[in-house]
């Protein structure tokens, strides 16, 4: 069998962690190649599930097999290709990068395999067209790095992440892909619709400038938290502009459901009607329920009215689309491999690739040594030494019985998701789509979510005292001050019921808190007209249900916010004492006064010790009698 290989070498003054963001996007790489694109589907191929890519080139229809690529961050990138049909056997695409004085040495191959009279006869062809795509690929990195090598950010986030925001600096056709054009009456009209709803000019000029200037790529699928961060804005205020922009018809609202074992997305919906309470991940060959709270993530799209985007996909496997895998190799059965790299620093995660089970290891300084085994049973990794350059020697064994692929995961870092828990706190959404909801009869759940419930008291005598329209307009304005405090600290009301106000938050923090302004404001504002409010607060698991065509939560957590704040008293927060205990919690109740009891609530068998907090302040008599500590 022949091999055919070209190599192309180029020195970048720029550090390593630069080019390997730039180079471990292999999509782009593979595109500024001049590589053609391809589509993908899994297939059963003698005998095993495959994923099949097919494309044409050259005039030929071809097909391939692409195994799991393997890497190590800021080292170098393996990856092949066995081919189906078509003239050569096999293909290969490497990246090796080299400290140098000054920068990086950055050394690319690329090649093919086979025999036959076919593959001689255009073997020499294709080398030549090889050759030329590495330069290309290579220039292409520079200009790259030429947009902006800082790599601005937090140094424990991947560099490839870090990479996004320096590459949307500037726009290269080579690397950066095509640019379907914009219909600029449409963009017109529809960012008028947004100024009439009162978002803020500078986020309307940048979503504008975004949606017509930026590469097909980047409209296809939005972040609005990525984006936050690139235009350096606040999060929660990019996700309303996305929100609104989505009413506006600029962007369209996708839920993808993310795989809890690989991060990668296993299905796209149009809407929550179409999200299921289980899903199959075809990378991993695994079905599993869905947390809307934590595997849901909503992203956005250009609206087709203003640009029909399909990106192309060059190839499937990018490390770049796994950026919180920073290792993947392969052994074979009693195979052993040793290499070195800088580990990064803080929680990781080893398992083998559609196997159940892994090990985990914390680091607070490089490790001398990393040693890692495969085995039928699973995996086992255990650190050794101190490092005295900040790099390890990796050494991964295997004695399964088959071919294993090992990842190394960053498991204490996530991307920069709106997760369904986000959502689920979030005032523009349940305020603009009060309509997006599961389908009936199915319930999502969220593993986590803070819920409050408050009540008026007083509010019978009140209209008995002033009449019914006067008792009416300040009921009215309760309301309004409580869903003002509940947005400045990330909530939403999902809804009133009497006199009740329900509302979710994305942390136990941001609830209580939440709550003791809450009786603050009220206190200040109506406390004189013999009014009073009453709060509780917990967080767990709940549903997320269509109830009366709206999203709803229901569920254990739900049901004991309500019976807490049933058990408050006026001008109190009461909270369970496990709540009351947790060291974020105990910094903001501080010195107020806490009355501790135990109560039986409805629903629950055994009594429950609870905690009501006093939030007017450690000088205010107690309401009513009762022990305080």
């Amino acid at each position: 069998m022949r091999r055919y290989e070209s190599k192309g070498r180029r020195t970048f003054g720029a550090r390593r962690d630069a080019v390997w963001a730039i180079v471990a996007d292999t999509n782009r790489m593979n595109r500024a190649a001049g590589n053609v694109p391809a589509r993908y589907a899994w297939r059963e191929v003698d005998g095993r599930r495959e994923y099949v890519a097919s494309a044409r080139d050259m005039g030929q229809t071809i097909e391939w097999v692409e195994p799991p690529y393997q890497w190590i961050e800021g080292e170098f990138i393996e990856s092949e290709r066995r081919f189906v049909t078509g003239p050569a056997s096999g293909a290969f695409f490497n990246v090796r990068l080299t400290p140098v004085e000054g920068g990086t040495g950055c050394e690319l191959s690329m090649g093919f395999e086979g025999e036959g009279p076919l593959l001689g006869a255009v073997g020499w062809a294709v080398r030549l067209r090889h050759r030329a795509a590495l330069q290309r690929a290579l220039t292409a990195v520079g200009a790259a790095l030429a947009r902006g090598e800082s790599l601005a950010g937090d140094a424990s986030e991947p560099a490839t992440v870090r990479a996004r925001r320096m590459l949307t600096v500037g726009y290269d056709p080579v690397s950066s892909g095509p640019r379907t054009p914009v219909d600029a009456a449409a963009l017109a009209v529809r960012l008028d619709r947004l100024a009439r709803e009162g978002v803020d000019a500078g986020l309307r000029e940048k979503l504008g400038a975004w949606l017509s200037e930026r590469p097909d790529e980047e409209v296809a699928q939005m972040r609005p938290f990525e984006l936050a961060d690139v235009w350096g804005v606040d999060r929660r205020a990019a996700l309303s502009l996305f929100l609104r922009a989505t009413r506006a018809g600029l962007v369209d609202l996708r839920w993808q459901v993310n795989c809890p074992v690989c991060r990668v997305s296993a299905q796209v919906a149009e809407g929550l009607s179409e999200v299921g309470s289980r899903v199959h991940c075809s990378a991993c060959d695994v079905s599993y329920g869905v947390d809307f709270g934590r595997y849901v993530e909503a992203v956005f799209q250009s609206s087709p009215a203003l640009r029909r985007v399909v990106p192309a996909v060059f190839c499937a496997a990018s490390p770049s689309w796994r950026p919180h895998v920073f290792a993947q190799l392969t052994l074979a059965p009693g195979g052993a491999r040793t290499e070195t790299a800088a580990l990064p620093l803080g929680e990781l995660h080893a398992r083998a690739l559609r196997h159940v089970g892994g090990a985990d290891v914390t680091l607070e300084h490089a490790p001398a040594t990393l040693a890692i085994a495969l085995s039928d049973e699973g995996v086992t990794m255990a650190a050794g030494g101190r490092s005295e350059d900040g790099r390890t020697e990796l050494r991964v064994t295997s004695s399964a019985s088959a071919p294993r692929t090992l990842l190394i995961e960053r498991s204490g870092w996530s991307a920069a998701q709106v997760s369904g828990a986000v959502v689920a706190s979030f005032p523009d959404f349940l305020d603009l789509f009060a309509t997006e909801a599961p389908a009936t009869g199915v319930e999502l759940t969220i593993g986590h979510l803070t819920v409050l419930f408050s009540d008026l008291t007083g509010s019978t005598a009140l209209y008995e005292r002033v009449g019914d329209a006067r008792a009416f307009a300040l009921v009215e304005e309760h309301f309004t001050l409580m869903a003002s405090v509940i947005a400045r600290h990330e909530g939403a009301v999902v809804k009133t019921m009497g006199d009740a106000v329900m509302a979710t938050f994305p942390s136990t923090a941001h609830g209580v808190r939440a709550a003791l302004e809450m009786v603050r404001v009220h206190d200040e504002r109506q406390g004189a007209l013999g009014l009073g409010v009453k709060i509780g607060v917990h967080t767990g698991a709940c549903l997320a249900v269509r109830a009366n065509e709206r999203l709803d939560f229901f569920g254990g957590t739900v049901n004991l916010a309500a019976r807490l704040q049933a058990q408050a008293r006026a001008s109190e927060v009461v909270l369970t004492e496990e709540t009351a205990r947790e060291p974020l919690v105990r910094a903001l109740i501080g010195a107020l006064p806490e009355r501790a009891f135990e109560a039986r609530l409805k629903g629950i068998e055994a009594a429950q010790r609870l905690v009501g907090v006093d939030a007017r302040g450690p000088t205010a008599p107690a309401p009513g009698s009762g022990p305080r500590r």
